[in-house]
Order: C-alpha cells, then sequence, then structure tokens
C-alpha cells in the first residue's frame, strides 16, 4: 500500500459561510418612494387616539400604509417574505377598520335623537354605545303632537313612560291656571316619574298641552326600568337628570318669588307654594333652547386608491434581470429570525380586539417590542440605514403615548375622608381621580363643627362665601324655629343657596343650619370653585346636576322622615313645615292664590302648609307590574349597608 502524499492532497477545510452575516457598514442605496410613503401613514397612524374616531384614523392610516408596504415589497424579488407579512397585516388592518365602521355605524343615531345625546348626555360623559342602548329601550321612535292637542288630561291620562321635548313648546295648567311651559330638552312629566314607586300606578294631575306642533320621545315605565336593572350606569344618569329637572321646573316657578329685599324665596320654605300666579302666559314668545356644538354623524367617506405609476426598475440600456441580480444577491434567502418575531408582534398588536378595556396599552407594547426586533434586525443584519431610521421614529412615538396612558392610569392617592364622598357622589358618573384630586386639592378646606355650633343663621351668614358637603354627622334645618329636614352625609349642606342666589349681592341664607352631631365637611370657596368650573366643561355639568338632584332630595325629605323614629318622637321638636307633600303636589300649588305671609303665619302658629294636601286619589299598587327592587331606580346618594345600620331607622330621603 502506498503511503499518502499529503503535501499534494488539498484538505484544508475552509470555514462555512455564516447564513445572517452581520453588517459591516451601511448599505449605500436607500429604498424607493413607495417604502418612505409606507412608513409615512405608519407614522400618521401611531399618531392616533383611542375612541371610535381616533381607532378609525389609526387603523386607516396604517392599512394604508401597510398597503404601500405590500406594493414595494411586491417590486423586490429578494423580499418574498416581507411581502407576505406585509400583505397579511394589511389584511388585518383592513379588517379593523371595517369592524370600527361597523360599531361606529351601530352608535349612529338620526338628527334628532343626535341633538338630544349634545344637549342632555353628552357633556355628562355618556358614550355614544351607553346612549344608543338608552335610544334602543324607545325602540327609536319620535312622536308628534299637533297644535293645542293635549299630551296629558288632568285627573285622566295614565303615569305609563317617561318623556322627553325634542322640539316645540307644551303648556303645563292645572285647574286652568297655568303653571309653566316645557322647552325643548327638558323632561315632560320628571315630577309624575320621581312620584311614583316602580310598583305603582297614578294619573296625572296637571294638564299638558301643545303650543304648536311639537315632537319627543317616550319610555315605557317597565322598559325603562327593566333597562335600569341591568346597566346601573344607566340608571344613575337617569336618576340624575329626572331630579335636576324637577328642581329646574320648580326654580321656574319660583323666579317670581321675591321678599322685601328682592331676593327670592328658599325653595324648601312654605311661602314659596303659594305665591300669586304669575304672568307668564301672558309671554307668546317662544324660546328655543339653544343648540351647540350640534352636527350630524359625519359620513365616512371611501378610500380612493389611485394606480400607482409604474417606476422604470432599471437605468436605460441595463438588462433589469442583470441589475437585480447584482443588488439581491445576498439577500435571497428568508430573513432572520428577528424579522419574523418583529412581524409577529405586529400582527398580534393590531389583531388585539378593540372592545377589550387595555386594547390601547396592549396595542403600544406589542408594537414598541415590533419595533425594537426592527432596529436590531435592521442593523446588525440588513444594513438597511432607511428601516432603522424609520422605526426608532415609530418607537418613539409609540413609547410616547404608551407612557400618557400609563400616566393617566396611574394611582391617585385620595384622602381617606374624602374617598366615600368620591365613590358615592363623583365616581358612578366616571370622574376620574385625578380629575377628582384638581378639584379638593387646592382650594377647599375640611372643618369641623361641634355639636350645637351654626353653620349658617338665617338673615345674617352671607351666601357668598363657600359650599360644602356632609362628610360627617348630621345637621338640622330649621326656619324661625320650626324644623324643616335633616342633612345626612355625602349631602350638599347649602346647594339650594348655590343654585337661587347670586355673589356680591349681600344675598343671605333664610334658614338656620344647626350641627346636631359633631360633624366634619368638605369645604369649597364660592368664587373659586365658580371660576374653576368654568374651565372644566364636564365637571361643570356634573355638578350642576348633583346640586340640581340634591335640591329635589331636600324637598322630598321635607316629609320629615324622623317622625317614624321612636327616638326622634320624645325630643322636643315641631312636625316639619311641609310634611307630606309630595312633588307634583308642591309643584301644583303653585297655583294657589293665597296670600304668603299669611299662609306662613298659619304655619308657624302651628297649622301644615301640606295638610291638606294628601297622596293623589289616583295612585295605587299595579297588579299587573311586578314590583322591581327599589335600588333599580338608580340614586347617586344611595347608602352603603354598613352606613345604613348606624342611621336612624326611619325612612331616608333617598327611599321617598
Amino acid at each position: 500500500m502506498e503511503p499518502l502524499d499529503l503535501e499534494n492532497m488539498n484538505l484544508t477545510v475552509k470555514a462555512a459561510a455564516a447564513a445572517y452575516p452581520l453588517c459591516e457598514e451601511w448599505r449605500d442605496t436607500s429604498e424607493g418612494s413607495v417604502f418612505h410613503l409606507a412608513n409615512m401613514f405608519l407614522f400618521f397612524g401611531f399618531m392616533g387616539g383611542s375612541g371610535f374616531y381616533g381607532l378609525l384614523y389609526l387603523f386607516t392610516c396604517v392599512t394604508l400604509g401597510f398597503f404601500c408596504s405590500t406594493l414595494w415589497a411586491w417590486s423586490d424579488y429578494c423580499t418574498t417574505d416581507s411581502f407576505l407579512w406585509s400583505f397579511a397585516l394589511f389584511g388585518v388592518c383592513l379588517g379593523q377598520v371595517l369592524h370600527v365602521a361597523y360599531r361606529l355605524r351601530s352608535v349612529s343615531f338620526d338628527k334628532e335623537f343626535q341633538e338630544l345625546h349634545n344637549c342632555m348626555f353628552k357633556k355628562l360623559g355618556v358614550s355614544l354605545t351607553h346612549f344608543g342602548k338608552i335610544v334602543a329601550c324607545c325602540d327609536g321612535q319620535v312622536h308628534t303632537i299637533e297644535r293645542d292637542h293635549c299630551f296629558a288630561i288632568e285627573g285622566k291620562t295614565a303615569i305609563d313612560k317617561l318623556s322627553v321635548l325634542l322640539s316645540g313648546r307644551i303648556r303645563v295648567t292645572v285647574n286652568g291656571e297655568f303653571l309653566h311651559y316645557i322647552y325643548p330638552f327638558q323632561f315632560l312629566d320628571s315630577p309624575e316619574w320621581d312620584s311614583l314607586r316602580p310598583s305603582e300606578e297614578g294619573v296625572f294631575q296637571v294638564t299638558l298641552c301643545a303650543d304648536n306642533p311639537c315632537r319627543y320621545v317616550g319610555w315605557r315605565r317597565k322598559k325603562l326600568y327593566l333597562l335600569f336593572a341591568k346597566h346601573r350606569y344607566i340608571a344613575k344618569i337617569f336618576a340624575l337628570v329626572v331630579r335636576n329637572d324637577i328642581a329646574e321646573k320648580l326654580y321656574s316657578l319660583n323666579d317670581k318669588a321675591f321678599d322685601k329685599s328682592r331676593h327670592r324665596y328658599d325653595l324648601r320654605l312654605p311661602s314659596y307654594c303659594h305665591m300669586p300666579g304669575t304672568d307668564l302666559e301672558k309671554a307668546d314668545v317662544f324660546l328655543q333652547v339653544p343648540v351647540q356644538g350640534m352636527s350630524s354623524t359625519p359620513e365616512l367617506h371611501s378610500l380612493l386608491y389611485t394606480t400607482l405609476p409604474s417606476f422604470p426598475p432599471t437605468t436605460p440600456g441595463v438588462p433589469a434581470v442583470e441589475l437585480n441580480a447584482t443588488s439581491c444577491e445576498e439577500w435571497e434567502q428568508t430573513h432572520h429570525l428577528l424579522f419574523h418575531l418583529g412581524s409577529l408582534s405586529l400582527l398580534l398588536g393590531l389583531v388585539i380586539p378593540t372592545t377589550l378595556g387595555v386594547h390601547m396599552i396592549l396595542l403600544r407594547l406589542l408594537l414598541m417590542t415590533g419595533c425594537g426586533l426592527f432596529i436590531v434586525w435592521a442593523t446588525l443584519y440588513r444594513c438597511n440605514l432607511d428601516v432603522m431610521v424609520w422605526n426608532v421614529v415609530f418607537l418613539v412615538v409609540n413609547f410616547m403615548h404608551l407612557f400618557f396612558l400609563l400616566y393617566k392610569r396611574r394611582p391617585i392617592k385620595i384622602d381617606r375622608e374624602l374617598r366615600s364622598v368620591y365613590k358615592r357622589m363623583f365616581e358612578p358618573l366616571h370622574v376620574q381621580e385625578a380629575l377628582f384630586q384638581r378639584l379638593t386639592g387646592q382650594f377647599c378646606t375640611i372643618q369641623t363643627l361641634q355639636k350645637g355650633q351654626a353653620y349658617a343663621a338665617e338673615d345674617k351668614t352671607s351666601v357668598d362665601e363657600r359650599l360644602s358637603i356632609l362628610l360627617k354627622g348630621k345637621m338640622k334645618v330649621s326656619y324661625r324655629g320650626h324644623f324643616l329636614h335633616n342633612i345626612y352625609t355625602n349631602s350638599f349642606i347649602d346647594s339650594p343657596e348655590f343654585r337661587s342666589t347670586e355673589m356680591h349681592r349681600g344675598e343671605k341664607f333664610q334658614v338656620t343650619i344647626m350641627a346636631e352631631e359633631n360633624c366634619k365637611f368638605l369645604c369649597w370657596s364660592r368664587e373659586r370653585l365658580t371660576y374653576f368650573l368654568e374651565s372644566n366643561t364636564f365637571l361643570n355639568e356634573v355638578f350642576r346636576y348633583l346640586i340640581g338632584k340634591d335640591i329635589t332630595n331636600k324637598l322630598y325629605s321635607l316629609n320629615d322622615p324622623t317622625l317614624s323614629d321612636k327616638a326622634v318622637k320624645k325630643m322636643d321638636r315641631q312636625p316639619s313645615l311641609c310634611s307630606q307633600l309630595s312633588m307634583m303636589q308642591m309643584r301644583n300649588s303653585m297655583a294657589s292664590s293665597s296670600d304668603t305671609d299669611d299662609v306662613l303665619n298659619q304655619i308657624l302658629r302651628g297649622g301644615s302648609a301640606g295638610s291638606s294636601l294628601q297622596k293623589s286619589p289616583g295612585t295605587k299598587t299595579s297588579s299587573k307590574m311586578k314590583p322591581i327592587e327599589e335600588g333599580m331606580e338608580d340614586d347617586v346618594f344611595e347608602e352603603s349597608a354598613s352606613s345604613k345600620s348606624r342611621r336612624m331607622p326611619s325612612t331616608s330621603t333617598e327611599d321617598v
């Protein structure tokens, strides 16, 4: 056997070339105009926000961006996997656009319902989705009343629905005497609705007649209570707007009632119930509530795609295939794993359902992850400066959006003494903790009153100084030594004064407010609070409705709920001045022509302003409708079980 000639044999093993060599320098050539156009669309899309229109804008721009990216990838024979990923991302984004457009279409309404949302619900932060459930409850029907036709007849028409006037004007009379007008976007029958329990039936005690052609929307009583049972937030909103509407109606009746100093009477005093009839019925001027910011739902314009002109792939005189082979020889294989992981991250982020609560946070996180992977891939393996720079821009934009979203969701520490007020009054109306902290953190203080000390004295304390919410304890409101009602925790102390008086006019409290227990209350400077609310439309509306509802609750509490408490019966206390006075009767008594001072003097001598006003004979328990749980007719001031157990076992203001 001959020996091997190792010298003549070439046994040197050459190192295998790396499948994905690392970049040593950037590529000299830049990408074409289609590539940059695609990234511009992506940039504008990533700048979009949340909400229906924000999502529609985001996915529309991103869809156009991936469409252009698909065209760019198709024109490059070396990026087949880029084409497939771009096409998949384009399909996902197009599906999201159609889904968001369908959701937007499902919450688009006729012009009249859109105006109703803008005037009554939008300022309170009611979304189009929730408003859609409200519209569905009335089957989207709008009813018409011809001129001089009646919506309700005194003593005959049953109270079986709740209605809002959309256009026209309604005259309200009792026993042929004029009470007040109802204008657009006011409830037609809020006193009747609120004076009956869910299991009761009754008839109107007033006549509602159309002064001109009117249109209104109405909800059947049973269907509306079932809606409240399913959606607690909608129940809270209706409880707020209905009782605020009642307060507005009573104040409109009280506008002509002045004392000797030309100041309006406090609604809680019995004297206002017996003012002579006003001359409002002589006014024939038709008042139309101005509608601001109303516009029909914008139509979705179809996207017009123009055919991209063909770009000459080669320079004159050079064959196209030869140039492509020269520029793409190193990139004919599939892209590195980092590219596929980045594309998968984008796909997962864009496919997340938009109905998910944390959809935008997850979307921004996955977009940032994908952009980071693309940056590493373009820097180490693709050697493409254009891809790297664009993805750095996308990473920065998505990081800014993610930081803002997380900042909005940061935990806000609310003082322990204020948390109960926030949970009971503001959180159910979707007031954010940060906004509540701004409201309470700068120009309000927590003050205390010892038992027996006065918060306000009638005809002495100015109404210009403050607005307060009771945090702890109980207060008694009286007039000339006669008991009116109590004020409990999580209720405004001086809401009637805040609503009915103006600053810098020298007006005084017409009642005395005394601490019956050691009390603690949250106090705002009235002037500074007014300026703050003027700068925040949403919070201004929330305050307006909360105060209106609180005033109505105080008027209900004039029925003297303490009379059923054995412990309180032993106290030396006069009965309430307006006991057994329902809201319908309180409104109807406005037409009385009794002299104010005579009625007041009679009451102070021991009579009762409402003794002759008993429960409506037309009210009875329904045998057809099963009683719905009282909690379903939601009350923003509803107490927790623990606080109810500590309170006196009498009928509370919320139960009336």
